[in-house]
């Protein structure tokens, strides 16, 4: 009998879809939370389809690990544990795909909640009312026509724009193939010619997927481009900004401010300065939540899940297909 083997905690309605999608061709076995290294690798031996994100070790000869595997339908849009140079997927008999159109509306507005957070002071507010000070803080910012340069015009960074263009934001995106029509963007360029914005961006945000050319990229030399008083939000990769550099352009005082849900290492070392910066919000890697946080991210995962099995049983094109 065929297999489906499913690495998340998915409810029930969700776990009945997919096996609608499957029709009648599939087993499901499903394996979430705590689970035993033997009992994965022994599933993974079963399994055609997983949904989720196997350890990549585990993939290691597929011939003997996981012979009957051929599609891994991820349920996280990022793909660099699988695809970074380093590492050997076996592309060659599995394929890829992720989970892009899940999450770019619930990280969308996480991102604009960040932005406004920062400029109107809301953090210092929230101290003050656990202090019972009443004072007010100024002087704040407005997202009103504000240029924002926003690395990544994917799935994540249209929805972003799409948010940001109700306050008439003027936006650049970073993207490969800039010749590409995008919806809400007033312009594209490419990573070589993004730091020509950097000094007049009011806004700086990263979205972008992990490669070499983006690791790292954020260093000291390009933050202290930016324009003074500008803002800078990541919730792409943590390796994109170096958090040293942010820290010390925070300090003093070049930048108005920083929101980070994702770090470098995470999570981010108690010791870090970063965590007693004043201008600095830190959130735990929480924008594109979906299991046992918000439904609707769940319902739009489960979507792109039973697609593309269907389109797998039926033999046709992968949606998100990486490789």
């Amino acid at each position: 009998m065929r297999n489906i083997l499913i690495l998340e905690p998915f409810r029930e309605k969700h776990i009945n879809l997919i096996k609608s999608a499957a029709k009648e061709d599939f087993t499901i076995t499903q394996i979430s939370g705590d689970y035993d290294e033997k009992e994965l690798k022994d599933a993974l031996k079963k399994a055609e389809i997983v949904i989720g994100q196997p350890p990549i070790s585990f993939l290691q000869n597929p011939e003997i690990n996981c012979p009957k595997l051929k599609l891994i339908q991820m349920t996280w849009a990022g793909t660099d544990q699988y695809t970074r140079s380093d590492l050997q997927f076996p592309k060659e008999s599995v394929s890829l795909a992720n989970a892009s159109g899940t999450y770019g509306i619930i990280m969308s507005q996480f991102v604009v909640g960040m932005i406004l957070s920062l400029m109107l002071n809301f953090k210092d507010y929230h101290i003050q009312q656990q202090q019972r000070v009443w004072d007010r803080r100024g002087p704040i910012q407005s997202l009103d026509h504000a240029k924002v340069l926003i690395y990544g015009a994917g799935d994540i960074g249209s929805a972003i724009a799409k948010r940001l263009s109700g306050f008439d934001a003027y936006i650049i995106g970073v993207c490969r193939n800039t010749d590409k029509q995008r919806a809400f963007f007033n312009e594209l360029c490419s990573l070589d010619d993004a730091e020509s914005y950097l000094p007049v961006a009011d806004v700086v945000i990263g979205c972008i997927p992990n490669s070499d050319e983006t690791n790292g990229y954020m260093n000291y030399r390009r933050l202290k481009a930016m324009k003074k008083g500008a803002i800078v939000v990541n919730v792409g990769r943590g390796n994109f900004i170096d958090g040293i550099a942010l820290d010390e352009l925070l300090s003093n005082g070049h930048l108005w401010g920083a929101a980070l849900d994702v770090t470098n290492p995470e999570p981010l070392p108690k010791e870090h300065l970063l965590w007693s910066n004043p201008r600095c919000m830190i959130t735990p890697h929480a924008s594109g939540t979906a299991f046992e946080h918000l439904q609707a991210t769940e319902n739009l995962l489960c979507e792109i899940v039973c697609e593309n099995i269907s389109r797998y049983c039926n033999c046709e094109k992968i949606k998100n297909k990486i490789y």
